[in-house]
């Protein structure tokens, strides 16, 4: 198998695997949207590494291999080795048992909250999150609400619903799935989870006249509130707590801070997605078998 065929795939994932250790210190929303398609990239690139040397090693005996020639929605026909592909092989079943449990999550992160706009949880624990759907769900436990003032609860259905308007599951729910795929890349995810907190918080902010040392109030307050579906869907407390209250009133980024940062994400972003293209190039036959896109 030639070596050409996965080092570009490599490299993407390392690059995405480097970038989560950067801070990013940048607005969130671009945060949150940079750091989503880097992680998608080293996800999928990782998921079509496994495919192809999984296939691979499936046509280690000729006759597959002869069969895998005559299959045209069979994209790569490239002999992998038993010492590569056993690994490859077993990595990809566990990999697809990790997807399986982030999605089992979501479906009950969701349960129950289809059609309701709120949600009140009769429990002494401190919960509040957002569960994703039509119309969406706040869902908040009488704890936390009876631990807080009443304008700081404000603050945490201003938040909540902040993450429902901006949809902020989807992006979890990608990051989820990349760390499922390439549990290397949880630092980039944690990342990509700040990001969403600190956008529903500035979003709170406005809501609350721009009050925002009652915001970060409010978030120190409720630090430990939590959520059995953190990571896959918005939340309130939990969440690097001290760098969303220095977000809300500590002093602004410099400049030139701010502008070292755009420049390291947007090389990494730019050049995982170069490298990753190179993988996923791979598909388009299948795709151009199946759906005729290409």
């Amino acid at each position: 198998m030639s070596l050409s065929l996965i080092v570009p795939g490599l490299a993407a994932i390392a690059l995405g695997v480097a970038s989560g250790h950067f801070r990013w210190r940048m607005r969130p929303l671009v945060t949150l949207w940079l750091s989503t398609i880097v992680a998608a990239t080293s996800g999928v690139t990782a998921l079509v590494i496994l495919f192809v040397t999984t296939t691979g090693l499936l046509g280690s005996d000729r006759y597959v291999f002869a069969l895998l020639n005559r299959t045209p929605f069979i994209p790569l026909h490239h002999q992998v080795s038993a010492v590569i592909g056993i690994p490859a092989a077993v990595l990809s079943v566990v990999v697809i048992h990790r997807i399986r449990t982030v999605l089992r999550l979501r479906r009950w992160a969701v349960e129950g909250t289809q059609g309701r706009h709120l949600s009140i949880l009769y429990t002494a624990e401190p919960i509040a999150y957002a569960a994703p759907g039509s119309p969406g769900c706040v869902v908040v436990s009488d704890g936390l609400l009876r631990a807080l003032e009443p304008r700081e609860r404000q603050v945490v259905f201003a938040h909540e619903r902040a993450h429902l308007s901006q949809r902020h599951a989807s992006f979890l729910m990608i990051g989820s799935l990349s760390v499922a795929v390439v549990p290397l890349l949880k630092p980039l995810i944690d990342q990509l989870q700040l990001a969403t907190e600190q956008c529903a918080d500035e979003e709170a902010a406005k809501v609350m006249g721009g009050d925002r040392e009652l915001v970060a109030q409010a978030v120190a307050r409720a630090a430990f509130a939590t959520s059995a579906y953190h990571g896959l869907v918005g939340s309130f407390g939990g969440t690097s707590i001290p760098l969303r209250v220095e977000a809300l009133i500590g002093s602004p980024v410099s400049p030139g801070t701010l502008r070292r940062t755009v420049l390291v994400a947007g090389v990494a972003t730019i050049t995982g997605l170069g490298s990753g293209i190179l993988q996923l190039h791979h598909f388009a036959r299948l795709l151009n078998h199946l759906v005729g896109l290409f």
